[in-house]
Parts: structure tokens; sequence; C-alpha cells
């Protein structure tokens, strides 16, 4: 029974672990490089522009703003490898092709097949984000990411801002923490509510992704979030589309 027993944690580890595989898939495009923009987004030879499917890199600074602490790593990381791989990438491109700016979504991979996302969320310069239906190796980014937070590398030298003292000037992507007053389901979205006011929001078109029960246990908990931060009649909102945008802390 032992020996079964092992034999049946080994093969459901083995299918973790391929399941979290972010090896470069079939189906790939070769493309040539022109610019490196900051760590997530390129500019391919023939003008377009493209982000990189799973991840959010710091921002670089600009109309009067600094940069985002380790944007200029991320910025660089991403220029050492393109370099490194002859400025000739691989691409896949995402089930939903374009953002609402235009921009082409791809995974992209160097020329020894290592994604790109992957490098950045091991070595703490991007967070994980994962927007379905563009979430296929949603996994194997959880795992990356995790490897460079239990280092603290990066970003994850930082800690997250406080729900409970979050500054009115915050905005876009934010990593968040707070205690959860609340769950409310509603017909059109379920609302988690954290201390100070942060409401995060689940549409009832992404609810089917999370554990309905492990959220209505939720209230009383910390969390952490992560996200677009948004203010509706200047209260703060965050959109979670996935389930890797909410951890229990």
């Amino acid at each position: 029974m032992v020996r079964l027993a092992a034999v049946a944690g080994l093969l459901t580890w083995l299918a973790g672990a391929l399941a979290a595989d972010c090896g470069l898939p079939s189906g790939t495009q070769a493309a040539r490089v022109a610019q490196v923009v900051d760590g997530d987004t390129l500019v391919l030879g023939g003008g377009q522009k493209l982000r990189l499917i799973g991840i959010d890199a710091p921002e670089l600074g600009r109309d009067d703003l600094p940069d985002q602490p380790q944007a200029r790593a991320a910025r660089d990381e991403v220029l050492r490898v393109v370099q490194a791989s002859g400025w000739r990438v691989r691409l896949l491109p995402g089930r939903e092709p374009r953002d609402h700016y235009g921009r082409r979504l791809d995974h992209v991979f160097d020329r020894d097949g290592q994604s790109l996302a992957e490098h950045l969320l091991r070595r703490g310069l991007a967070y994980q984000v994962a927007i379905p239906p563009n979430d296929r190796f949603a996994d194997c980014h959880r795992l990356a990411e995790d490897e460079g937070r239990a280092a603290r590398l990066g970003l994850w030298a930082a800690p997250a801002l406080d729900a409970a003292s979050l500054p009115r000037a915050a905005q876009g992507f934010q990593r968040i923490t707070g205690r959860v007053q609340a769950v409310r389901p509603g017909r059109k979205a379920t609302r988690i509510l954290l201390d100070g006011g942060l409401e995060l929001r689940i549409a009832e078109s992404d609810l089917a992704r999370f554990d309905r029960d492990r959220l209505v246990a939720l209230p009383g908990g910390r969390v952490e979030a992560r996200g677009w931060l948004y203010r509706t009649r200047g209260e703060p909102r965050m959109r979670l589309r996935h389930p890797t945008a909410l951890r229990l802390m």
C-alpha cells in the first residue's frame, strides 16, 4: 500500500510538472525584434508593438514621473536575453491576439526555447498576470513567480501596499494586502471588501474559475491581490480575472 501511495504521489507530481511546463510549444513563428521598450513590451521588425502575455513589468518613467522600482533592471534583462538570441525570437500568439491598444499579445521565447515571461518572473522582475483566455501558461508562471518570491528577489524585496492605508495617488498595476471585511455575491459580480475601502470585484463571467467555497470563507482573513487599481466615485476598485490574482496570506 505504501509503494502504491508513493507511485500515485509521483504520478501526481509528474502531472503537475507537465501542466506547469513553460517550454517551447509547437506552432510558434520566428520574428525579429527591432527594439526592447521595457520589461514587457517589444517592437518587432515590421514596427508592430508586442506585449508579452502573462506578466506585468514595472513602468519606466515618463511625463515627469520617475521609474517604478526594478523597471530598468527588467528592461535591461529582456534586452540582454534578446541580444543573446541575435534579436530573433519565437512567438506564440494569444487566443486573444491583441489588447485594447492594438498591440500584439504573444508568448515570447528566446533562441533556446526559454519563455521570457518565466525568465523575468523567476528573477522577481515582473508580476504574474493571467487574463483569460490568454492563460495557457498560468501554472508555470505561478511556479516561476513563487521562486522569485521565496528568494525575495527584485520586486519581492519591497512590501506590498496596505489596503487600510492606501495612498490616494496609488494607481496602475499594484500588489495590495489587506484584511477581508466581507464577501458579497451579486448578480453581476462578487465583491470582496477590504479594510480601508478597497473593493475587489470578480465579474460573473470570471467567477467559474474561482473556488466559491474559499471565497465565502475569506472574511476575517488576510489576502494579497494584484491587478490594475482604478477608482469609482473616488473609491478604490480592482478587478480580479483569474485565481492567481488572489492569494491567502
